[in-house]
Parts: structure tokens; sequence; C-alpha cells
């Protein structure tokens, strides 16, 4: 073979790729710690937060940052999340997630008047995210708004395919608009979603009790839950101002469970009776 068939062989070999070419992706350490976090994987979403601060390139530090924020909100550091919410926020930042974060914070934190101004900003610009919305309801609620509550939750719920939160969010709300019926139906919806939630089930009986209704024992309850159950529908007929409904449920949860005594008893005394 002569030398210019040679490297005329040689010049038609696909040329090496660039090292850039081959090398795999980086991780989308952002999305990723969203998704773990959204999906209350916090273990998950911790370690991974880890792993990104400990390699993170030095544009993107906003984004650590916001990470950082959301981790602590989902921590239930409410004070930390909203010191470090608001310092985002103040330096400029007009990310959806940070208005949607400082407004939940300043929520759990009592601020419900600065919580709604947040979280107005958060759906104003991000009109998707369901839990901003869902926030926005239960501002709402504190200041008594009530048609602008049922609106913000309605969109919520049109938003997500998980809606439990916001069905046991607005079910409170109905209650406390004086709706018992109502809520018994939201709470009815809540426990065919999830019917072993330990609060979507109190929330329920409560709904019952406020409706005038009885509660019913579930099969999977065993004699301390079921007693337990009894005793929160007494103490919900006790503030609704029923003092016999009250003596029924907490007598019931006496003789159902021994150690569920003390406290029903306990109850008993303070309305001057024995069980």
């Amino acid at each position: 073979m002569s030398v210019l068939l040679l490297l005329a062989a040689a010049t038609a070999l696909p040329a090496p790729l660039p090292p850039s070419a081959t090398t795999a992706p980086a991780l989308d350490y952002g999305r990723l710690i969203d998704d773990a976090i959204d999906g209350g994987r916090i273990i998950q979403a911790e370690s991974m937060l880890g792993q990104w601060r400990a390699n993170a390139r030095a544009q993107e530090g906003a984004a650590v940052d916001i990470a950082v924020a959301r981790m602590t909100l989902a921590k239930g550091q409410n004070g930390e999340a909203e010191t470090r919410f608001a310092a985002i926020s103040q330096a400029g930042s007009k990310d959806c997630r940070v208005d949607e974060g400082l407004g939940i914070a300043r929520l759990r934190l009592g601020r419900a008047e600065q919580a709604t101004d947040a979280l107005r900003r958060a759906v104003d610009h991000c009109a998707g995210r369901w839990r901003a919305w869902n926030a926005l309801g239960v501002a709402y609620d504190a200041e008594k708004a009530w048609a602008l509550s049922a609106a913000a939750y309605e969109k919520a719920f049109q938003l997500t395919d998980k809606p439990v939160q916001i069905l046991n969010n607005y079910g409170l709300s109905l209650m406390a608009q004086g709706q018992a019926e109502r809520a018994v139906a939201i709470y009815g919806k809540a426990l065919e979603l999830a019917p072993d939630d330990a609060r979507i089930i109190a929330n329920s009986d409560a709904a019952q009790i406020m409706a005038g209704r009885d509660i019913e024992r579930r099969p999977a309850d065993d004699a301390n839950s079921w007693a337990k159950r009894l005793g929160e529908a007494g103490k919900v007929a006790l503030r609704m101002g029923d003092a016999g409904k009250a003596r029924a449920y907490l007598s019931r949860a006496v003789t159902e469970s021994e150690s569920f005594q003390p406290e029903a008893a306990a109850t008993l005394a303070t309305m001057g009776a024995k069980p």
C-alpha cells in the first residue's frame, strides 16, 4: 500500500472527541435537592446539599443559599429559615422559591400579614406553585378573608395530584367558619387519600362532633387508639360547650383503655365529674 493511500485512510478515521465531549454532565444538584425536599426525603436532600456545598462553583453560590434556606424550612427551623430567605430577598433575588419560603416561614412564626405579602409575590410571578397557593390560603384564613382563602385552596388543589395537605387546611378553614358539614365532606375525601394520617383522622373527628354526629371506630383502631380518639372527641365537645357529650366521650375513653384512663379522668375532673 502506498504512503498516499495510508494517509487517505488515516484522514478518513473519525477524530477523537475532545475531553469535554466525553465527560459526564454535572449533576443538577439544585433540581435534585428541590425534588427531594418537595417529596419529603429530607435526609437524602441534606446529603446531596452537603455534596453540593463541598463542590459548588463560584457562580452557584446564590442557588446553594436558596437550597440551604429551603432545607432549614423543611426541618422546621422557621426562625433561621425566615432570616435566610429575607437576606436572599434583600440581596435582590427574584426566585419564586424565596418569596414562597419567606411567606411560609413567616406564617409559621405567626406573622400572617407579612406572610401574605411574600406569598402574593410568589404566586404573581410563579402561578404554578401549589405550595405557595396553599400557604396563601392559610394566610387569608388568618385574616378571615374566607372568599380569598377558598379561591387560593382551589387553585392549589388544581396544581397537584397530592392534595391531602390542601384538603386538611381547607377543612380547618370551613370549621373556623362554622361550616362543619362541608368540613366533614372535605375530610371524607382526605381520608380516602390518606386513611391512616393521624392529623386527618383527628380533624375529621372534630368536624363530625361540630356537625352533631358521633364518631365511629375504624377497623384499624386498637383499644388505645380508639380511646385516644374518644378522649379527643370529648375535648372538642367540651370546647363547644356541650358538657353532656364531652362527659359521654371521656367516660367511654376511660373504659376502653387503661393506658388512657389518667388523661381522660383528669379532663373529667376539671368538669366536676368522676369516671
